[in-house]
This record gives structure tokens, C-alpha cells and sequence, in this order.
């Protein structure tokens, strides 16, 4: 099925239109999603990715006119993949650049003039990860999103600001949980805002050009356990990569972003499968990763039609010093729900994965594509 297909992207631009907004780690390419979409679907149906990260198939959905669902655990993950794959008129870019204008108005005051006295907004620890000037323009700026009417136009707003929140913090960096003096000057957070509004503004604009609310996008902040809010056998065709067990914490390195935005971190918290809070801090049994899998794929196939296919990216994973072959794993269960494995392509993570710390690519771990349809009980 996969053999005459090239899955090779090294080198492909992965930051066109609306998928360089706002850092997230472990995306795949979106020459991955656009290359199955391209092959395996057609304008009107709809496509399911039930852990939507950062939305890089949504985004590629809604440029081919296919209908797209995303489910995703995380609540900044479902606001950043809606803000990703919705197209803005021209009357809300005019309000995006009226706020631009504004910021860097309010910037030229407090520089020149004086500062504002702003009640910070209260949050745990505030003081360790944060400078008390960038709290108050953080403050400042979310103060003015939310006075806006558009809920189109705040979402990405929000998003915008999302994207600095690490890199105006005390945080090292976004992959790392660690406080730093970053000696951020008076302003800063106004200044960097305003240059990344007018990036991200122009890559939104591009992505409009091209996308039409023909199509319909919806996106869940759910736990993909238990995915009963969408319709049996409605899903076309499934792309999707689930966590690679026991290697990142998505809800603790987006956790000042969403204590910034008023999202939920302990649903994230308690509900992401496969975290290393699970598996390193909690040491939960590796069975407990097959386990959460086997909930999930089960309800893939609940949603997908008849003979409807699941591509599945997702790595091989080290829990308690023992390497768990996920590909293995998967083809064992998906015969007992009724999953057929079509095809299956490896390749060796340590060499050529650059979205983790050496430690997660060890030797012999495999990330794989695994492609299932759904067999006629």
C-alpha cells in the first residue's frame, strides 16, 4: 500500500502558512498528512486526528476542502489547531493590525512616558518564573485582547501571545523546565509581541487566501479514551501520532501559557497518556502504555466507516530500562478489535530524529507508519 509512496521530507520547507505559528515539539512534517490525504481521501470527507497536537493535519485538511475533526487532550493544543486551521477576513485582519498599532503605541508610552500601574494578574509562582515588568505587560496585553468582541480575532491574539510566554519567562527554553535570569528590559514583551503579530498575521493571511469556510472544522478538548461525542462510522479516514510513551510532558511545558489563557492544566495533567510523569515520576507498569493504546484504537475504530483507514505514526519507547517495539504491541491487539494491519514503514529513530534529547533516541528504538483499516464485523 505504502511502497510506491515517498515519505522522505528531509530538507521540505515544514514552516509554509499557518504551521510555523507557535512553538510545539514533536510535530511530524505536514508533507506527511498532505502526502495520505492527497492519496487516500477526497474533497467533502472527513478527517479525524484524535491527538491534534499543534493541528498539522487539520491545517493540511482544510487546503485540500476535507471536512476535519481534532480531539486533543490538551487544551492549548485545541486552541492553537483551531486558530491554525481557520481562515481570517479581511475585516478581522484590519482588527489584528488596529491592536498591532495599539501595542506598539502603548510600547512608544511606557518607554517615553510612564509606565502604567497594572494589577498582575495571580499566579503560582509567579515571581520564580517570571520578571514583575514582563508580568505587567503580559497582564496589560491579555487585559486588551479581552476586550475585543471577535472571538476569531482574540483566539488569535491569544495564540500570538502564547508563543512568547516561554521565551519572556524565567523558563530556559520550551523543552526545558528549568528558571534562568534572562534580564528581560522594560517593553520587551510589548516589542516582541508586536514583531510576531506581524508574522504570524502574514501567514495567516497567505493560509486564508487559499481556505474557504466550505469545509467544517471541529476540535475537542477531550480525552481520546472515550471519544463518544462523535457519531459512529462518521470518520473517512483517520492521521494521527499518539505520544511515544514515557518521553515528553506536553502539559508541564505549556503550563505558563495556559495558566496565562485560563486553560485547564490538570486535565492535561492527569489525563495525557504515555507522559513521563507516568512512567518516570509515578513509575506506572509498561503495560499501562498498551493499555491506553488499545482504549484509543478501539475507539478510532468505533468512528470509522467501514473498510475507512488509520495511519498511525508513533515511536518505539524505553520504560523502566526496557525497550517496548510499539509496532509489535499493535499488531498483536488491532486483530482483537477488528483492525487489519495494511502496511507497516520503519525507520531508525536515533538517526534521523531532531525533535528530541539524544536520551529519547536510543539505540534501537523505531518510529514507525502504521497503516490499519477497519474490517466488516
Amino acid at each position: 500500500m505504502l511502497k510506491d509512496i515517498n515519505f522522505e521530507f528531509n530538507g521540505a520547507d515544514t514552516q509554509y502558512l499557518t504551521h510555523s505559528l507557535h512553538p510545539y515539539p514533536a510535530k511530524f512534517p505536514p508533507q506527511l498528512p498532505k502526502t495520505i490525504l492527497e492519496k487516500f481521501s477526497k474533497k467533502g470527507d472527513i478527517v479525524l486526528d484524535p491527538f491534534c497536537g499543534s493541528g498539522t493535519t487539520l491545517v493540511e485538511a482544510r487546503l485540500q476542502k476535507i471536512n476535519a475533526v481534532g480531539v486533543d487532550v490538551n487544551g492549548l493544543s485545541c486552541l492553537l489547531s483551531e486558530v491554525k486551521a481557520t481562515p481570517l477576513d479581511s475585516n478581522q485582519i484590519n482588527e489584528i493590525n488596529q491592536f498591532s498599532n495599539f501595542i506598539l503605541n502603548t510600547s512608544f508610552n511606557w518607554k517615553f512616558g510612564k509606565r502604567e500601574n497594572i494589577k498582575v494578574k495571580e499566579i503560582e509562582s509567579l515571581a520564580h518564573w517570571f520578571q514583575y515588568n514582563v508580568s505587567e505587560e503580559i497582564t496589560f496585553i491579555l487585559k486588551e485582547i479581552n476586550k475585543l468582541t471577535n472571538e476569531n480575532v482574540k483566539k488569535f491574539l491569544k495564540i500570538v501571545l502564547s508563543s512568547i510566554i516561554v521565551k519572556v519567562s524565567n523558563q530556559e527554553s520550551d523543552t526545558r523546565y528549568a528558571a534562568k535570569n534572562k534580564s528581560i528590559k522594560d517593553c520587551y514583551t510589548f516589542d516582541i509581541f508586536a514583531d510576531r503579530l506581524k508574522e504570524y498575521e502574514s501567514r495567516i493571511i497567505e493560509f486564508s487566501k487559499l481556505v474557504n469556510n466550505c469545509t467544517t472544522l471541529k476540535i475537542f478538548n477531550a480525552d481520546s479514551r472515550k471519544l463518544d461525542f462523535i457519531e459512529p462510522e462518521n470518520i473517512d479516514l483517520i492521521i494521527t501520532s499518539p505520544p511515544y510513551a514515557n518521553t515528553y510532558d506536553y502539559y508541564l511545558y505549556h503550563k505558563f501559557r495556559k495558566l496565562w489563557l485560563d486553560l485547564d492544566v490538570k486535565f492535561a495533567q492527569y489525563n495525557e497518556i504515555g507522559s513521563r510523569r507516568e512512567f518516570s515520576s509515578l513509575k506506572k507498569n509498561p503495560q499501562k502504555w498498551t493499555e491506553d493504546l488499545i482504549l484509543c484504537f478501539i475507539e478510532m475504530h468505533k468512528v470509522l466507516k467501514n473498510n475507512g483507514l488509520a495511519f498511525i505514526v508513533i515511536g518505539d519507547s524505553v520504560i523502566n530500562k526496557k525497550l517496548i517495539k510499539i509496532d509489535e504491541k499493535i499488531k498483536e491487539f488491532s486483530k482483537e478489535i477488528n483492525f487489519k494491519v495494511c502496511d507497516i514503514i520503519s525507520s531508525d529513530l536515533s538517526s534521523h530524529s531532531r525533535i528530541f534529547n539524544p536520551i529519547f533516541a536510543q539505540k534501537g528504538k523505531k518510529e514507525h507508519l502504521i497503516v490499519l483499516q477497519k474490517l466488516n464485523k
